[in-house]
């Protein structure tokens, strides 16, 4: 009986080790980021990049860049058409809804035609910081096709999202030239389980 009682008091001192131990990585983790209450938009964003003479750069004041883990380097997240992501991001701000933890990073990716690609992807982890889900919100991309985004994280958990491209590059005979912006509009839901669920219409 009492090997037992040993063995059950081992196996709390561990389990208490174990979380104490993740307590302090996490939140040695979040002191890289800001943390920032709800609702947040993408005019928050226009201050991290700039445009100038051979195109899109990230503002000089970024903080020090963190390396993807394997999973959150291989995970493709919602909404990220023909993008190649690098090994490391910029960490931006983080934030809680309904007990999950969500994180905002910063890139510069690259796109079509090698184009310089600036984004703002949000990301979701379970109690244990384990990735659970991961949608780009913002992109800003150049070229032959501009590409941008408008974002706003709503307080109910509900992420408005419009994506914009324009056409830039036209043939000589096309008269008149095409310069109309299209927008889509994409509405999704932050889930009690961390998921990012499209709502449709």
């Amino acid at each position: 009986m009492r090997v037992f009682r040993d063995l059950i008091i081992i196996s709390l001192l561990i389990f208490c080790y174990v979380d104490i131990a993740y307590s302090e990585n996490l939140n040695s983790d979040l002191r890289n980021y800001r943390k920032i209450k709800l609702p947040y938009s993408s005019d928050e964003l226009k201050k991290y990049y700039y445009w100038g003479e051979y195109g899109l750069y990230l503002s000089p004041n970024m903080p020090f860049p963190s390396r993807f883990s394997n999973k959150e380097f291989s995970f493709r997240p919602k909404l990220s058409e023909y993008l190649i992501k690098t090994t490391f991001y910029f960490p931006h701000c983080y934030f809680y809804y309904k007990d999950i933890l969500y994180k905002g990073i910063i890139q510069m990716a690259m796109g079509e035609n090698d184009e310089k690609v600036f984004t703002f992807q949000l990301n979701s982890y379970d109690s244990q910081g384990l990735l659970i889900d991961a949608i780009l919100l913002y992109r800003i991309q150049g070229g032959e096709i501009s590409y941008w985004n408008d974002f706003v994280i709503k307080t109910n958990g509900k992420i408005l999202i419009k994506q914009h491209q324009k056409q830039n590059l036209f043939e000589p005979d096309e008269f008149p030239k095409n310069d109309k912006v299209h927008t889509t509009k994409v509405e999704y839901q932050m889930t009690a389980s961390g998921v990012f669920k499209v709502i449709k219409d």
